[in-house]
């Protein structure tokens, strides 16, 4: 399974179409199983033994498990649909009452013109709103 580090490391990673190499290199390591064929093999027992890379402190050097255990294990590594994986907290939260004061407004926020923004009476902040069809269609229109 790729570890955090190996997934950052690729997160990246671009190459061109002509570089055939570096292409085959990264579907190889994107694709590769979760769990090394080398590595679990199936006992007399019907279990699933799964060696270690590296021994554990105690001396542990394999893992056994049922077949459904392992699935288990597997199944809680994939995330629900939907679900973010990146989690932003403290002022930069979207709710934070401290956001305005951290993030930065762009030129047309600071000086109240845009069109793109509209204040609702009583309110302390501003939200973006979408633009209307017609006035999309008449910016189009004007400068044709």
């Amino acid at each position: 399974m790729l570890t955090s580090r190996a997934t950052a490391q690729h997160a990246a990673v671009r190459c061109g179409a002509d570089e055939r190499q570096r292409l085959e290199q990264l579907c190889r390591t994107i694709t590769r199983p979760a769990l090394a064929n080398e590595r679990v093999h199936i006992n007399s027992a019907r279990q699933v033994v799964l060696k270690l890379k590296t021994a554990w402190r105690d001396g542990t050097t394999h893992i056994v498990m049922l077949s459904l255990e392992v699935m288990q294990r597997l199944a809680a590594l994939v995330p629900r649909p939907r679900l973010h994986l990146i989690r932003i907290h403290e002022v930069l939260a979207s709710n934070a009452k401290l956001r305005a004061l951290v993030v930065p407004h762009g030129p047309e926020q600071a000086t109240g013109n845009s069109e793109l923004t509209a204040a609702e009476p009583g309110c302390t902040h501003s939200r973006p709103a979408r633009i209307s069809w017609a006035r999309l269609l008449k910016r189009v229109l004007a400068t044709t």
